[in-house]
């Protein structure tokens, strides 16, 4: 799972608490926990939290998606499946990001028609905001979980369509590039890595795109726009 998705799906659901849910103070502290790293705390926290019989329906549909991105960020897969799911039968997605998580979670338990189904539904759903459809997201998720069950040329195709919707995160590109190289084509590899070096650094992926372009003869210092033609 990528931080970013946990940062931006953190910021909603702290955001959809009302004055009464703000009184639980476990929840709070979780919401805390979490923001701060502390997941293992952030766990005991929503599960305090959850055992409030005064929680609403909505309150407790966070409280487990909450619960769930912690579980994520610990790695336990099936508490965090567990979790997402049991939110998301208590409130339906406004938006992709509950699904894009069901999705990597699923994905992490290699369960990969599940998590293809999960994304799917994303699509018709807003990720950026009212009215403004799935966005990258939906695209690299749904792309990583393609490549993994061996499917090359379908990851290009969604990679493909997601990136024109944010056109400077390297990992798509990164990701894009390691699907051409499944499938052979090393040009199209080189053109992805080369794009994704010149990008301003902020991500994370530079080691990993280094590390590729020099099984390809290349170092980052040597890659330029003139590469691309």
């Amino acid at each position: 799972m990528t931080r970013q998705l946990v940062a931006l799906f953190g910021i909603m659901a702290l955001s959809a608490l009302t004055p009464a849910h703000a009184q639980i103070e476990r929840c709070i502290e979780g919401d805390k926990a979490a923001q701060s790293d502390k997941f293992a705390a952030a766990v005991e926290h929503f599960t305090a939290c959850l055992g409030n019989a005064g929680l609403t329906t909505a309150s407790k549909a966070r409280a487990l998606l909450n619960r769930a991105l912690a579980y994520g960020e610990l790695k336990q897969w099936s508490r965090a499946l567990e979790d997402q799911k049991a939110g998301l039968a208590l409130e339906a997605p406004r938006n992709v990001w509950p699904l894009v998580m069901l999705a990597v979670y699923h994905r992490e338990l290699k369960q990969y028609e599940p998590a293809l189904a999960a994304l799917r539904a994303a699509m018709s759903l807003d990720e950026d905001g009212p009215g403004t459809g799935p966005g990258m997201a939906v695209h690299y998720q749904m792309g990583q979980t393609l490549h993994a069950m061996g499917r090359y040329q379908d990851a290009i195709e969604v990679y493909t369509r997601g990136i024109p919707k944010q056109p400077d995160y390297g990992y798509a590109l990164y990701r894009r590039a390691l699907a051409y190289e499944a499938v052979g084509d090393r040009e199209m590899v080189k053109r992805d890595l080369f794009r994704a070096a010149e990008l301003e650094p902020r991500d994370g992926y530079e080691a990993d795109v280094a590390a590729k372009l020099k099984e390809y003869g290349f170092t980052v210092r040597k890659v330029r726009s003139e590469n691309l033609n």
